[in-house]
């Protein structure tokens, strides 16, 4: 099978081609630019994908790519994953994210006028942020709640699906949204909060702070964690499906709470540090408990996370702190290539 990943080399993207390629798929991973960064693939994985370039603001760009690659699916993940950066680019971020699958969706149509018979199958990443504060009366949160944003960037992903739904209802695109929640594992951006608490307990571990300080938000919130290896298996069962639903959850069903991540990963790293909260890293108006009801993908593909989320937030530590330890530059996790 043919099969188009938009965004490849970001955090997901990355753990997904793997995915791919592990059960056989002929994978065309499109990136912002050329040559993609790598951090979890291997240099085999990597040149078992076919890369192209691509900016999912260039409609030109995109109908030039699916009608070379005419792929059987499209797993569109391109876009601002981050709810940091989505606040302090908003309008760039709804470009990205909602506009960027307008344009990914009319390039479809486009080669499908073009090329009668070719009509792929179409996943848009979307968010559990996109609930917003319906999670304030219902958890956890099922598909059939309304989508009521409280953030930028769970505008941008809200304004994302409507787009998606749209060209499935108006254009008989087929196209569905996985609402993903809390993906950790190696190789996600520093500025997330599993990698950043890593980031910081292992360069106390290795000496690298001569305070043995670590400033952290809030603490007590509670995040729906699920491991990004069960999360890109969970897409591409979705896909798998002869009639998939238009929206499906995927997440654990658990709600974490954030001081108990911090509580593995410090445990983990052997350090005690002195906790000091933030202010600029707390979120105004923030939830305090988010969790997710997997029920439909449950029932329809029979998919559950395989991995227990300690042991992946564990991972996590030992995965940034053998950056730390195999490197005498200081800020090297930071600076090899851990974007979304």
């Amino acid at each position: 099978m043919k099969v188009l990943v938009t965004g490849a080399d970001g955090f997901v993207g990355e753990h997904l081609v793997e995915e791919l390629l592990g059960v056989g798929h002929d994978v065309a991973a499109s990136t912002l630019t050329l040559p993609p960064t790598r951090d979890t693939l291997s240099v085999d994985q990597l040149a078992a994908a076919e890369w192209k370039a691509a900016d999912v603001r260039d409609h030109d760009a995109l109908y030039r790519l699916i009608s070379v690659v005419r792929p059987d699916q499209i797993y569109h993940l391109a876009g601002f994953a981050s709810g940091a950066l989505a606040r302090d680019q908003a309008a760039k971020a709804m470009e990205v994210n909602a506009g960027g699958t307008v344009n990914l969706c009319e390039a479809v149509v486009a080669v499908r006028d073009e090329f009668p018979g070719f009509n792929p199958r179409i996943l848009v990443m979307g968010s559990g942020d996109s609930y917003g504060d319906a999670a304030l009366e219902d958890v956890p949160l099922a598909e059939g709640l309304g989508l009521r944003p409280v953030s930028t960037y769970g505008l941008s992903k809200a304004a994302q699906e409507l787009a998606a739904h749209t060209y499935r209802r108006a254009r008989a695109l087929r196209v569905l949204v996985v609402r993903s929640f809390n993906l950790v594992g190696p190789g996600q951006a520093p500025h997330f909060v599993v990698p950043d608490f890593c980031n910081q307990a292992a360069r106390i571990a290795c000496g690298r702070e001569r305070e043995q300080v670590m400033h952290v938000g809030n603490l007590d919130v509670e995040r729906d964690f699920t491991d990004v290896r069960d999360g890109v298996r969970a897409f591409r069962m979705v896909m798998d499906l002869e009639k998939p639903a238009a929206a499906y959850n995927v997440a654990s069903g658990l709600s974490v709470p954030i001081r108990r991540i911090l509580d593995w990963i410090l445990d983990e790293a052997g350090v005690k540090p002195e906790i000091v909260c933030d202010p600029s890293r707390c979120r105004p108006g923030e939830i305090s408990r988010i969790r997710g009801d997997a029920a439909r993908i449950r029932s329809e593909t029979g998919w559950a996370p395989e991995r227990d989320i300690e042991a992946s937030v564990r991972e996590v530590y030992r995965w940034i702190a053998r950056r730390y330890v195999s490197t005498h530059d200081a800020a090297s996790p930071d600076s090899e290539g851990m974007s979304e």
